[in-house]
């Protein structure tokens, strides 16, 4: 019996067809978190969440912290009182090797401040930025370098404009002193900075007078 030509024609195209389907790639290997340098992963980001990619691991993980009202120990001349609220993100990269060699995070924190101890705020501190900690030397955790970018400090009175507010990149080594590029505004006066010390224009003297002014609004 002869099969008909458009028979064949369609047999080879199917045939084709599965030989060039592709292969469905496995599930990613395990990794033994027990191998990771530095070998314990931040246990307020658990559980993390580790993948094997071709470049090395990568684990994820985020934290969320709500604190309820407590007395706080800032010299404002009268009892302020404080609560807090954090959510964090954080990406960890290894190589090959289970080196860590970087850290990405996102963050967004909130102190809220009160003269009485039950609120509500009268005050506020907000960061909200990315960051992250490359390192000078993988798996060695004293070489990482912190990089800020974003709004690394916002302190107000609810509903006012900022005391204090600077927006930029903090540069942060393990060794050297930390810099700031950006913008600071002061009770409406805005300054740019570029490569300044955080001296420059932000004291411990100068944020608890921040701070209390935004408390009291004064």
């Amino acid at each position: 019996m002869t099969i008909p030509k458009h028979v064949l024609a369609i047999a080879t195209l199917v045939l084709a067809a599965a030989v060039a389907a592709p292969v469905h790639a496995q599930p990613p290997d395990e990794v033994d978190q027990t191998l990771l340098v530095p070998t314990t992963l931040d246990s307020s980001f658990a559980p993390f969440i580790c993948k094997a990619k071709r470049t090395g691991p990568v684990c994820k993980g985020e934290r969320h912290i709500v604190t309820d009202w407590a007395l706080a120990d800032w010299p404002c001349g009268l009892p302020v009182y404080g609560a807090y609220r954090e959510d964090r993100w954080t990406t960890r990269f290894y190589n090959t090797d289970y080196l860590n060699y970087d850290r990405m995070f996102r963050t967004h924190n909130i102190d809220y401040l009160s003269t009485a101890g039950t609120g509500p705020a009268t005050a506020t501190i907000r960061t909200d930025a990315r960051f992250r900690e490359p390192f000078e030397v993988p798996g060695d955790d004293s070489t990482f370098t912190i990089i800020t970018t974003g709004t690394i400090l916002d302190i107000r009175s609810v509903g006012r404009d900022p005391v204090f507010r600077a927006v930029g990149t903090l540069v942060e080594p393990p060794d050297a002193a930390p810099t700031f590029t950006g913008r600071v505004t002061v009770d409406g006066v805005r300054t740019s900075y570029d490569d300044a010390s955080l001296d420059a224009f932000l004291s411990d003297d100068a944020f608890v007078d921040f701070l209390c002014r935004a408390v009291t609004g004064t």
